[in-house]
């Protein structure tokens, strides 16, 4: 077997050229840039806040026009808007019914949301903005009755629940 030989002074020569190539200096671009994303959820709230004429009414059937009984505060950061509707547990509407606890005797009233009545379906904002902190007054206004039951204490009672919802 016939060996090859090359001389020592010739080996070499293309190992500097190997090298060049691998320690060429990196191409860096000299810009570069970063997206960053996130979002913030809808949130929406009420605060509702009882008023003193809502406590310890001392003649339903003496009846009464626009009687404060509450303050609600709306915010909503919804783009699109939000609704807040109202609901008396009694009346199962738009309306108020204060029941007697012992008589069963029911007096019938109606809601007013910021100085205008509640309208069938009970939406009383119908906002097509976002909103924070806005504040409503809430009346109710109830005719005189003389022939309601009467009571030493307070057992008439009505609750009113209302609902905000982003759109």
């Amino acid at each position: 077997m016939a060996r090859i030989s090359v001389p020592a002074n010739r080996t070499g020569w293309w190992t500097p050229c190997v090298l060049c190539l691998v320690c060429l200096p990196a191409v860096a671009a000299t810009t570069g840039q970063v997206t960053i994303t996130g979002n913030v959820p809808i949130a929406c709230s009420l605060d509702v806040q009882q008023e003193p004429g809502a406590v310890g009414i001392p003649d339903i059937s003496a009846g009464f026009t626009n009687l404060r009984v509450a303050t609600v505060t709306e915010t909503c950061n919804s783009p699109d808007g939000y609704t807040v509707t109202v609901r008396g547990v009694n009346s199962q509407d738009h309306t108020g019914m204060f029941v007697d606890s012992v008589s069963s005797d029911s007096h019938p009233f109606t809601v007013a949301y910021d100085g205008v009545s509640a309208p069938p379906g009970g939406v009383v904002t119908n906002s097509a903005t976002f909103a924070l902190n806005v504040v409503k007054p809430v009346d109710i206004t109830y005719p005189a009755n003389a022939t309601l039951t009467g009571s030493i204490s307070d057992t008439y009672e009505e609750t009113l629940v209302f609902t905000i919802a982003a759109k």
